[in-house]
């Protein structure tokens, strides 16, 4: 699958986290990496082809594992790629249900770790 057009409504923050999904119906946890994280949405590396549409449930651990983000999701795009010689997939979810506490999570550390990312595109969203 390729992703054909950029259709992001708000800005996304760089990071590299742990994250887990597990698909409906299915009890075992799978492990991603959480790429780059916004408000309504997320890009994550996993090591399967997924369904575009396909249902996660999601923990983010941001800022940690014992704080970590409980949302749901859905693939919206996905590629395959490979990086330093190793092939995975690199999807892009949609938040489907998070609760505004976690958004506020993300915010938080978004600002904790990035600050003058934040104030530099703020401003510039603002010219």
């Amino acid at each position: 699958m390729q992703r054909t057009q950029e259709k992001r409504n708000f800005v996304r923050w760089r990071l590299q986290k742990p994250a887990r999904y597990k698909l409906p119906n299915q009890e075992e946890e799978r492990m991603a990496l959480l790429r780059d994280i916004s408000f309504l949405g997320a890009q994550i590396s996993i090591l399967e082809n997924l369904r575009l549409n396909e249902k996660l449930d999601m923990l983010l651990e941001i800022p940690d594992e014992e704080n970590a983000i409980s949302c749901q999701a859905k693939i919206v795009w996905q590629d395959f790629v490979e990086e330093s010689g190793k092939r995975h997939f690199v999807c892009g979810v949609s938040f489907t249900r998070i609760e505004d506490k976690d958004k506020e999570k993300i915010f938080k550390y978004v600002w904790s770790t990035t600050p003058d990312e934040i104030r530099k595109r703020w401003w510039d969203g603002a010219k």
